[in-house]
């Protein structure tokens, strides 16, 4: 009997699978790795501690009980040797295509070369997907995972987990076709370093910007950033988050209950380039394996598209 696991982005897609009668046991990843520490030369077990502290620690949640999800989630991993294939669903903006790599990573270690692996390339997003189309990407839109899958993701994750941000750059002009959609996120994840004129990540002064447009409700300026992105990748609980660290750094001032926000004058003047974040503030943020601070100022030049240390 064909005994079928399928790894997928997260637990908002599970229902619509249910409701496709898509057949196999279900694995939620759930881990948003592109924002916090995600250090290199820890095992699975240990990334998942430090994750699930992270998660807690920006209050979506306590970490006792994210940290047992993660734990569960771990060990159903490992039991991978008990299905007959595995699919891998996982869909092409950088929230899940970091998802894709450290998974394909783990199984780059653990897999035999009789372990089925299948990468489901979605046409759309899976929780807006229908049964019809879920199946059809299931039937269509799967391939086989091979060494070469293996190599790619392995050279992925590991310069993504980098103290420096060289190798993960690097990967810009490396062949990466294994894996179609990788070189669109290693550039979408660059662009979360500070930029080098202001301070700003890229959704940062998304916010600011469209703030300054006179969007002023978190809903509204979380739909109004997802227009400017080429693959939307944060969903809103997330969102409303980024713009409580934005009140705390005194680039907006919320009012009346969190339903409006407003620029304050160092937002105004951070977006206006007037002021840089790094002269004004305590930069303290992880992308991946780099722990970017005031002492170590990776930035993203946005004109020449090229990643450099600032010396501000």
């Amino acid at each position: 009997m064909t005994k079928i696991l399928n790894i997928v982005n997260g637990d908002t897609v599970l229902n619509n699978m249910q409701k496709a009668n898509i057949v196999g046991s279900f694995l939620p990843w759930g881990d948003f790795l592109h924002d916090g520490a995600v250090p290199q030369d820890l095992s699975l077990e240990e990334l998942s501690k430090v994750r699930a502290e992270f998660i807690s620690q920006k209050g979506l949640g306590e970490f006792d009980k994210i940290y047992q999800e993660f734990k569960d989630r771990d060990s159903m991993l490992k039991k991978f040797k008990k299905y007959t294939k595995i699919f891998l669903w996982f869909e092409n903006d950088i929230y899940d295509q970091l998802q894709l790599i450290q998974v394909l990573d783990w199984f780059a270690k653990y897999a035999s070369n009789n372990t089925n692996i299948y990468i489901v390339y979605p046409e759309n997003y899976l929780v807006n997907s229908t049964p019809k189309e879920l199946n059809s990407f299931l039937l269509y839109n799967k391939e086989f995972v091979t060494h070469n899958h293996f190599i790619t993701a392995r050279k992925a994750w590991g310069a993504f987990r980098s103290k420096t941000p060289y190798a993960w750059y690097k990967l810009l002009d490396d062949d990466t076709d294994r894996l179609p959609f990788l070189k669109d996120t290693v550039k979408r994840v660059l662009e979360e370093y500070p930029n080098s004129i202001n301070g700003l990540s890229r959704t940062q002064h998304q916010i600011l910007l469209s703030i300054s447009k006179n969007n002023h409700n978190p809903t509204n300026i979380f739909n109004d950033c997802q227009k400017l992105e080429e693959r939307a990748f944060i969903g809103e609980i997330i969102f409303i988050h980024i713009l409580k660290e934005l009140v705390e750094l005194n680039l907006l001032n919320s009012v009346k209950n969190g339903k409006y926000m407003e620029l304050t004058s160092l937002g105004q003047d951070i977006l206006d380039r007037r002021e840089n974040l790094f002269n004004i503030t305590k930069v303290d943020r992880w992308i991946g394996g780099v722990h970017i601070t005031n002492n170590n100022p990776w930035c993203w030049n946005i004109k020449y598209r090229k990643l450099l240390k600032c010396d501000f």
